[in-house]
C-alpha cells in the first residue's frame, strides 16, 4: 500500500491516492516468482485472464475484466509510458519485454479513458524497464528448458557524475511443444539521461526486437484432449518474422515554484512477414504477406501543485498525439490495405484536498481521430499483374472521457475508494477492413468502489466492486460490426497478501466476473466466471527460497458462440508451478517446474478449433550479478 506509482496519475502518487484497483510488481517479485515470461506473470494477478495462441508470450493476450475476444484492443500496454499496442488486431508484442530489464510493472484496473484515451477500457498495464544508477552494475544469466530452449541475458547499468546509462541484451531459442512451434528472438534495448543541474534531464532510449517464429493453428477437439494429437500441426510451413524497432528522446524539467513538464516525442518501426495456408503449387516467395507500420509519438505532461484555501492541490494537464502510417499486403493476390490513423488527445486531472483523510479527482479528456482507408487490389493486365488503388474512405470522429474519483482514507489501516467514469475505444485498422457500413465507436460507463486494508504491516487485503455498460461494443460476426445489445460486466477482485513469517510469504486472490448481454442475457465469449490465484515463498534458510503457486481458470464460452447454444464450452484448467532459487556470493542458481500436474488446457478456441498450451515443463539456470 505504500508503493508509489505512476500509471494511474500520469505522475508519481501513492497507491492511497488513486481511486482504482491498483497492482504494482517489483523487480524483486519478479525475480521471486516461478514465471519465465510475462504472460506467466501477469496470469496471476487478481481480475487477469491470460490467452495465448502459440502457447508463448509472443502475441499473448492480457484480458482485464471480461474483453473477451476483443481484449487485444480494450487493454492498453504501455513501455514507459509509450503505448506497445499495434494499431491492428494483433495487440502488444510482449515477447519484445525481457523480464530482465523491467523494473516495475503497473496494473490500474478500469477506465484509463481521461489519461491514455483509446483503449483504456478493462485496464493499463505499463511496463517500466530498469534506468541507469549510480556506481555500475553488471548482470548476466543463462538457462536451458524443455523443448530444447534456450534462454540468455545480460546487462550493464551505471553512471558516471551526471550521466547514466542501462544497456542490454537478450536471445531465446526454443523448438516449442508443438511441431512447427519454435521461437527465437534477439533483443536489444539501452537508455541514456543526462542531468544539466538539478531541474533539467535529457532522456534517449532505444530497442530492437527481432523474431522467428512458427504458426503451429488449432487442433480439433477430437484431438485437444489427446497427449499425442493435440502437439502435431497440419501447418507444418506456416510462420513469420518480425523485426520492430522503438526509439525516444525527451526532457523534464522540474522546479518547485513552476512545477514539472515533460516532453517525449517517439518512433516507431515493425515489419512482419509471415505464411498463413502454405501451398505447394505456388512459390514460397508468392506466399508472403506483410504488414508494414511506421508510428510517431509526441507525450506532453505539465503537473503543479498548488495551494488553495489552505490546502495543496495538484492539477495535471497533458496533450498526446499519435500518427500511424500502416499497410497490410496480403499474399498472393491480395488485397493490399492502406491506412493513415491520426490521434489528437487533450485532458486535464485535477486533485482536490477536501479535508485532511478525503481527496476528489476531476478529469476530461477531448479526443480528435482521422482516419484515411484504402483496399488496393493486385489486376492482371497484358503486361503483367499490377496493383490499383481503391476509393479512399475517411473516418472522423471526436471522443471524450471523463473521470470522478473519491479516495477517503480512514487510518493508516483502512483507506476506500470510488470512481464513476467512460472509456472509448475506436475501430482499429483490421475492423475498419472488413467491416459493415456505420461500423462507429464503442463508448463505456464505468462504476468502481472498494477498500485496502493493512494490518500491521503482515496483512493486506483489497477488494473491488465493479460495474462496466458498453454501448456499440465492437466484434466480429462474418464481418466486423458494433453490438446491438449493450454488454454489461459486472465483478468483484478480492487480493490478499500475507507475510505469515519472516521467512514465509503468502498470497491469494479471486475474481468474479459477470459478463453478459443486457437484452439476450447470454453470456460474453472466452470470459469466465471464477479464476482464483494462489501462491507461498519461503525461505527454508537464508541462500534457499521456494516458490509456489496455482491458477484456477473456470469454464468460458467458445469465441464464436456468441448465442451459447453452437460450441462446446473451454474446460476449466488449474495449472501450478513451482521454483527454488539458491543464493551463494554473486552468484543465483534456480531450477522450476510449470504446469507441474500437466494439465492438458487450452485459453482460447474458436468454432471448437482449439490452441492447446503447453504440459509439464522443466528449467533451469544461473545468473550473476555484481
Amino acid at each position: 500500500l505504500d508503493e508509489i506509482v505512476v500509471t494511474a496519475a500520469k505522475v508519481a502518487a501513492p497507491v492511497q491516492q488513486t481511486p482504482r484497483n491498483v497492482t504494482v510488481i517489483t523487480a524483486e517479485d519478479i525475480a521471486e516468482s516461478p514465471s519465465n515470461n510475462i504472460i506467466d506473470l501477469m496470469s496471476r494477478e487478481v481480475g487477469i485472464n491470460v490467452r495465448s495462441l502459440q502457447g508463448t508470450d509472443r502475441q499473448a493476450v492480457i484480458d482485464i475484466r471480461g474483453m473477451g475476444a476483443t481484449a487485444a484492443s480494450n487493454v492498453v500496454v504501455l513501455v514507459d509510458g509509450v503505448k506497445l499496442n499495434s494499431p491492428d488486431l494483433s495487440g502488444p508484442d510482449l515477447s519484445s519485454i525481457s523480464l530482465d530489464q523491467i523494473e516495475r510493472i503497473e496494473v490500474v484496473r478500469g477506465s484509463g479513458g481521461v489519461l491514455y484515451g483509446d483503449g483504456a477500457v478493462g485496464g493499463v498495464v505499463n511496463i517500466v524497464t530498469k534506468k541507469g544508477m549510480i556506481g555500475t552494475q553488471v548482470s548476466a544469466s543463462a538457462s536451458y528448458a524443455s523443448y530444447d530452449t534456450a534462454d540468455v541475458w545480460a546487462a550493464v547499468r551505471g553512471g558516471y557524475k551526471d550521466l547514466s546509462y542501462s544497456l542490454n541484451g537478450a536471445l531465446y531459442d526454443s523448438d516449442g511443444y508443438r511441431d512447427n512451434g519454435f521461437l527465437k528472438r534477439g533483443d536489444a534495448a539501452g537508455s541514456l539521461a543526462y542531468s544539466l543541474g538539478d531541474y533539467l534531464t535529457f532522456n534517449l532510449a532505444g530497442s530492437y526486437h527481432a523474431d522467428e517464429y512458427g504458426l503451429p493453428g488449432p487442433v480439433s477437439i477430437d484431438n485437444v484432449d489427446s497427449a499425442s494429437e493435440r502437439v502435431t500441426t497440419n501447418y507444418p510451413d506456416d510462420e513469420g518474422e518480425t523485426i520492430d524497432n522503438r526509439f525516444r528522446l525527451g526532457i523534464e524539467i522540474e522546479t518547485e515554484r513552476f512545477g514539472y513538464l515533460k516532453i517525449e516525442r517517439g518512433y516507431r518501426s515493425r515489419e512482419n512477414d509471415f505464411i498463413i495456408g502454405y501451398s505447394d503449387i505456388i512459390p514460397k516467395e508468392d506466399q508472403v504477406s506483410e504488414i508494414d507500420e511506421q508510428g510517431k509519438t509526441l507525450l506532453v505532461t505539465y503537473d503543479k501543485s498548488y495551494t488553495f484555501l489552505s490546502r495543496e492541490h495538484r492539477i495535471l494537464l497533458g496533450l498526446d498525439h499519435y500518427f500511424i502510417d500502416y499497410i497490410r499486403e496480403e499474399a498472393p493476390d491480395g488485397p493490399r490495405e492502406n491506412s493513415q490513423t491520426e490521434n489528437l488527445g487533450i485532458f486535464i486531472n485535477n486533485r482536490w484536498s477536501l479535508t485532511d483523510n478525503t481527496l476528489f479527482q476531476l478529469g476530461y479528456r477531448g479526443n480528435r481521430y482521422e482516419g484515411r482507408f484504402r483496399t488496393d487490389q493486385l489486376v492482371s493486365f497484358p503486361e503483367g499483374k499490377r496493383w490499383v488503388n481503391g476509393e479512399e474512405k475517411d473516418r472522423d470522429w471526436y471522443n471524450d472521457a471523463w473521470d470522478l474519483g473519491l479516495i477517503y482514507t480512514y487510518s493508516e489501516w483502512l483507506n476506500l475508494f470510488a470512481s464513476c467514469s467512460t472509456s472509448f475505444r475506436i475501430p482499429n485498422v483490421d475492423e475498419f477492413a472488413e467491416s459493415v457500413d456505420g461500423l462507429s465507436p464503442q463508448r463505456g460507463l464505468h462504476l468502481d468502489a472498494g477498500g485496502r486494508f493493512r494490518f500491521r504491516d503482515k496483512l493486506e487485503l483489497t477488494v473491488t466492486l465493479f460495474n462496466l455498460v458498453i454501448e456499440d461494443e465492437i466484434y466480429y460476426s462474418e464481418v466486423n460490426r458494433n453490438y446491438e445489445d449493450n454488454t454489461i460486466r459486472r465483478g468483484i477482485e478480492a487480493d490478499l497478501r500475507y507475510q505469515v513469517t519472516g521467512s514465509l510469504y503468502f498470497w491469494g486472490n479471486y475474481t468474479y466476473t459477470n459478463a453478459r448481454f443486457e437484452e439476450t442475457d447470454t453470456v460474453v465469449p472466452l470470459v469466465p466466471q471464477n479464476m482464483a490465484s494462489a501462491g507461498l515463498e519461503w525461505r527454508v534458510y537464508n541462500p534457499l527460497k521456494l516458490s509456489l503457486n496455482g491458477t484456477l481458470v473456470g469454464e468460458r464460452y467458445d469465441g464464436n458462440d456468441i448465442d451459447n447454444a453452437t460450441y462446446e464450452k473451454l474446460d476449466p484448467y488449474l495449472v501450478c508451478d513451482a521454483r527454488a532459487t539458491y543464493l551463494y556470493g554473486a552468484f543465483k542458481v534456480f531450477a522450476g517446474v510449470n504446469n507441474m500436474f500437466d494439465e492438458m488446457y487450452s485459453t482460447v478456441a474458436y468454432s471448437e478449433a482449439y490452441y492447446p498450451m503447453p504440459g509439464r515443463n522443466y528449467y533451469a539456470g544461473v545468473a550473476w550479478s555484481m
